[in-house]
Formats: C-alpha cells, structure tokens, sequence
C-alpha cells in the first residue's frame, strides 16, 4: 500500500468521524438556539402579561367608560394619563395604551393617539384581545417596530369578566436578542473548539488505525512478492494486532515450507545428479565401445541429448531452489545486454538487436539480471519466426525500462499469466521454471514482468528497475 491509499484511508475516517460530529454539534446548537429563543420569548410574554394586569388594576372601570371624544381637559382624562404613566414608570415598559373592547384609544403614555382616535395597530392582534376581555391576559406576536427594534404587546382586561369597560396594552421592547446573540457566540466558539477538539483527536485515532493498517497492507504485499524474511510488525494489543499477528504467523509458516520445498528440491536434485554423472560417463564409454559401428552412434548420442537434457532440468531445480537474495549494485545495461547477445546468437543463431543507450546503469544484481535477460533473449529467439530479437532499454520518471521482444507469434492473451507460473510450460522438453525463476528474480529486485503483443507481431517481455545517475 503506497502513500495515496494510506491518505485515502485517512481521509475516509476523518470524514466519517468529523462529519457526523459537526452535524451534531450544528443540529444541537441551532436547538439550543431555539429552546433559549421560546424560553426568553415565554418569559418576556409572562412579564408583560403581568405588567397588564397591574396597569389594568390601576384604572377603574368607571373612569373609562366616562371618558370619550372633547374630554381631553377633564380631570377624569388627567387622572387616567396619569396613573398610566406611573404604571409605566414603575414597570419599566416602553408604553402602555387604554382603549375600549371597539379598539378606541382613551389614554396613551407615548401621545401617539389621542383620546378616541382609532387603534388600528392593534387590529393584528385580534385573538389576543379578544383572551384577554375573556379575563386572561394575553401576549401577542414579537414584531418590528419602525425603528427596527422588536417589540411585543401584552393585554389585560379593566373591569370583571363579562362588563369589561376597556383594555389596557403595554408594550415592551424585546432585549433578548442581544441575549441570543451572545449565546450563538458562546454556542459558536464552544462548537468550534469541540470541532478542533475532536479533529485532533480524531487524526491521532485515525493515524493510529491508518498507520498500522499500511504497513500491515505492506507486510502482506512481502508476503505475496514471497519476501518471508522480515516479520510481520504487531503494533497494537487490539484487532489489528491479533491480524498482525496472524499474518506473522502465516509468514513463518510459509517460509518453512518454503525451506522444507527448497531442501527437497535440492535432496531429489542432488540425487539425481549423482546418477547422471554416472550415465554420462557410461555414454561416453559406450560411445568409444562403438566406434566402428556407426549407426549403433547414433543411439548414443540420443543417450547423451537425453542425459544433457537432465542435466539442464537439475541445474535449474537447483538454481530455483537456492535462489540467493540479490546483490544489489549499480550495473551498466550497455555491456551486460551485449554479453548476453553474443550468447544468444551462440546458442540459436538468432539475430539479437540491442537498443540501449549508452552509460545506462541499473541498480540490480548482475549475475540475477544476466539470468533475466539470458532466459527472456533464448526464449524469444526460440519463439522468433525469422529469428529477430531485440534488447532495449528505455529510463523514465521512475526508473529504467527493460524490454526483450520478437516477431513470433506471441504469447495468447489466457496464458499471459500461466507462463510463469513454475512448472507450466509449452514446450515438449521444458521445465516450465524459466520464467518463473525471472519473475522471481524480478520481484526481488521490487519489479515485475509483464508481456504484451508487439506492434508488428510477437511478443514484448518487459519489466522496470531503479536507475542509477550517470
């Protein structure tokens, strides 16, 4: 798992924990805004309910009822205003109105309306004066005053309920918004401190799941390359570490049986060499014992094709099984590809291009890549229809380049992946361990082999290993 993944991971769990928490915290927040909102509303609506009621108490219901249009100068009229005006005073209210249950006006403290004139802002406010006739004083809506600020009127009946000779309005401004506001500002601060409290924790949580969880995807793609020497590491006591730990547990039991193949290949290969030698020496001596008979010769020499053949076959069950790690050192391709065409034409005939240029260096094993490219250069000369091969190498970005192609008729695209698998071959007399030992090979050196159609027909094998400056 590289860098990205290990970044994708991270980021899908910080977005699966901030997320949610910043829903939280925005649907608490905005309901803790509201109950404050009704609670400070009701409560405001409560006192000025209950300032009605004391301003009512102060008008008695005969006064009212004696007042009407031209008696702007009577003492009833000065009496009413002021003890209206003392109600306000004394409750601290912005304005307080008395006026008939038909909504005209009969004293008020803000000299807004004058004696008998319609009410008509009260028209909106109906339902609550119609409550509040019935003896229950009542609030009206919160609403916006010309000067912008918001206000809210509360209604008590003057007089017992059923001879209610008038009403009495008192309005109040509405100074919780300042309260809100200040409370949104707390709310917004704490929020974003529980924000920033729970990122930090969350990217420490996260990191200390997406770390582990990495270098345990890391550990396992060892195992899939075959690297069974590093330990797998178990840095945690919870699942990931009972994971890691059965990883580790896998890893050692593979790398026994691994060794215990190894020993048995090298066993059955070691026993049977012993044999060989035996049977070649045999050959060659019959060989000598015929002489004078030629066509008895070429019986032997079919003995010895044979024998040779198996020789091969042992040397490459011994190579595959005591594969060393490599050696890894700055190796110019230029030479190495020009040795290995030489052996190449040597052993088939083929014609073998080499394309590299020139100071091109790779950090790799030189005996392992020689093995590499000598295997894919004998196999692609034997698969050639006119016997071309080519060996070329191409540095990019992120390395170098190692193509080995030819013009046969390329490999089937269901066997692309069989090919090197060991022991799988199409040949008559193969081993099925030629490629197999190159993927190995490659893999060791942190590359990979792939193979592919060529442009004009046949197959191109091709793998990347680090460059080194020139």
């Amino acid at each position: 798992m590289n860098a990205r993944p290990s970044r994708r991971l991270l980021a899908r769990l910080l977005l699966g924990t901030i997320v949610p928490t910043v829903g939280a915290l925005v649907v608490f927040g905005l309901y803790a805004h509201e109950l404050a909102r009704r609670a400070l509303e009701e409560e405001l609506s409560r006192r000025l309910e209950t300032a009605a009621a004391g301003a009512a108490s102060t008008i008695l219901p005969e006064q009212l009822r004696a007042l009407g249009p031209g008696d702007e100068g009577s003492l009833t009229y000065a009496n009413v205003r002021r003890r209206l005006e003392a109600a306000r005073a004394r409750l601290g209210v912005r304005r307080i109105l008395a006026f008939t249950p038909e909504l005209d006006a009969r004293g008020d403290t803000a000299g807004a309306l004058t004696l008998g004139a319609r009410a008509y802002e009260l028209e909106a406010d109906r339902s609550e004066i119609a409550r509040a006739a019935a003896g229950s004083p009542a609030a009206s809506p919160l609403f916006v005053g010309h000067d912008g600020v918001p206000y809210k009127r509360a209604y008590a009946a003057i007089g017992e309920r059923g001879d209610v000779a008038g009403l009495v309005a008192v309005e109040g401004n509405a100074d919780y918004p300042a309260v809100l506001a200040a409370f949104r500002r707390s709310m917004m601060l704490a929020g974003i401190a529980a924000a920033i409290g729970v990122l930090a924790l969350t990217v420490w949580s996260a990191r200390r799941i997406s770390g582990p969880v990495t270098r345990l995807a890391q550990a396992a793609e060892r195992l899939g390359r075959g690297e069974l020497d590093a330990p797998v590491p178990i840095e945690t006591r919870d699942e990931i570490g009972v994971l890691a730990q059965t990883f580790d547990e896998t890893r050692a039991a593979l790398k026994a049986r691994d060794e215990r193949m190894q020993m048995m290949l090298a066993g059955i290969a070691h026993e049977v060499r012993n044999p060989l030698g035996g049977l070649e020496l045999y050959a060659g001596l019959l060989r000598d014992a015929l002489g004078g008979q030629p066509e008895r010769l070429e019986e032997v020499r079919r003995i010895e094709r044979e024998v040779g053949h198996l020789k091969i076959v042992v040397n490459e069950f011994l190579e595959f099984a005591r594969r060393p790690a490599p050696h890894l050192e700055a190796v110019e391709l230029g030479p190495l590809c020009e040795e290995v065409r030489e052996l190449t034409r040597a052993s088939s005939g083929a014609a073998v291009a080499v394309d590299v240029p020139a100071r091109l260096r790779v950090r790799a094993d030189a005996g392992q890549l020689r093995r590499v490219l000598l295997n894919l250069a004998r196999n692609a000369a034997a698969a050639a229809r006119q016997g071309r091969v080519q060996l070329a190498a191409v540095p990019s970005e992120t390395g170098v380049r190692i193509e080995v192609s030819d013009d046969g008729p390329g490999v089937p695209v269901e066997l692309r992946e069989q090919i090197f698998t060991p022991f799988f071959t199409t040949r008559e007399k193969g081993t099925g361990l030629g490629l197999a030992f190159v993927r190995e090979i490659v893999r060791d050196h942190g590359g990979e082999v792939t193979v592919r159609d060529a442009a004009g027909g046949g197959s191109v094998f091709s793998f990347q290993l680090p460059g080194v400056p020139s």
